[in-house]
């Protein structure tokens, strides 16, 4: 893995206007908005109740808010995801939850698919990611590596700087200039 001494700075993503949501069934992706925090906060937490991601508060997530992409239908939000950017070279998703309801609608693989672009148009070498379910990862062409293989500085600020831990979760990386 490659790390460079800053992160870029990431551009806007635009963001559909409230008249401009999906008809009923229809799935879209979007960048999150500060006011998208409580639904957020909802749909992680619930994940998080059962031991598959981290707690959040909605102070947190509104103040991470432009780490943030939601899918929505009609009928409100439905599924979220974070791209933490940790420099130039190597980016970090997090946060992946989907609303019980929406389960088998194809939002959570939207949202992994929608990450995986703007990483690219970040221009990302590499995604990383912690997960109790690699299955659904392996998807998108991640493969599970050894923490060892992470960068140190990585582990220390985005993981245990954090209150995180990598232990009962398997480490996946993805090289986004590969095609699998």
């Amino acid at each position: 893995m490659t790390r460079s001494a800053s992160a870029p700075t990431l551009p806007k993503v635009d963001v559909p206007l409230a008249s401009q949501t999906p008809p009923a069934g229809q799935v879209n992706v979007r960048s999150a908005v500060p006011r998208d925090a409580a639904e957020i906060c909802r749909l992680v937490n619930a994940w998080a109740d059962q031991g598959l991601t981290l707690r959040r508060t909605q102070e947190e997530i509104r103040a991470n808010s432009g780490e943030f992409v939601v899918a929505e239908r009609g009928d409100g939000l439905i599924a979220c995801g974070a791209l933490a950017v940790f420099s130039p070279a190597l980016a970090e998703i997090r946060s992946i939850a989907v609303d019980p309801a929406a389960t088998g609608s194809g939002a959570g693989r939207l949202v992994v698919a929608f990450l995986m672009d703007l990483a690219r148009v970040f221009e990302i070498d590499e995604l990383v990611l912690l997960t109790k379910i690699p299955a659904f990862f392996a998807k998108f062409g991640f493969r599970s590596i050894s923490p060892e293989d992470l960068p140190r500085v990585f582990v220390e600020e985005a993981i245990a700087g954090r209150g995180r831990t990598i232990v009962g979760r398997t480490v996946m990386l993805r090289e986004l200039w590969r095609e699998d």
